[in-house]
């Protein structure tokens, strides 16, 4: 079976409970992945970053290393910073299968629940 990890990237925050949130979603995705390894990592402010985790599960043989960033918008982080990284890293380990995911972005599923928290201020 091919070893393969998601590693779900965050900004990262100075504020240890907004990294908390990642942590927390993170486990959320790992119960609906049933078997595959999950990790979260920040881009800065917080440890674990990116890069360790990458240097960590290149260490441990990972074959696929899918990067998904768990931002809203396509800013300078999503568009330069993070493909510069991983383009980085897929040159670093040619051998890895290294991918960058997309950002979260518009998506209908968001829209919906931004409405539900609209409800739910009205309703208070």
């Amino acid at each position: 079976m091919k070893k393969e990890s998601i590693v779900l990237l965050g900004h990262g925050s100075r504020r240890s409970e907004a990294n908390d949130i990642l942590k927390s979603i993170t486990e959320i995705i790992k119960s609906k992945l049933n078997g595959i390894n999950v990790e979260c990592a920040y881009l800065e402010h917080a440890e674990p970053n990116i890069r360790d985790i990458i240097e960590k599960l290149a260490g441990d043989n990972f074959e696929s290393i899918y990067v998904i960033p768990y931002f809203l918008y396509s800013g300078n982080h999503v568009s330069r910073d993070i493909p510069e990284i991983i383009n980085g890293y897929k040159e670093k380990y040619p051998q890895i299968n290294l991918k960058l995911g997309d950002h979260l972005g518009i998506d209908e599923r968001i829209a919906e629940l931004v409405t539900e928290r609209i409800a739910s201020v009205k309703l208070a």
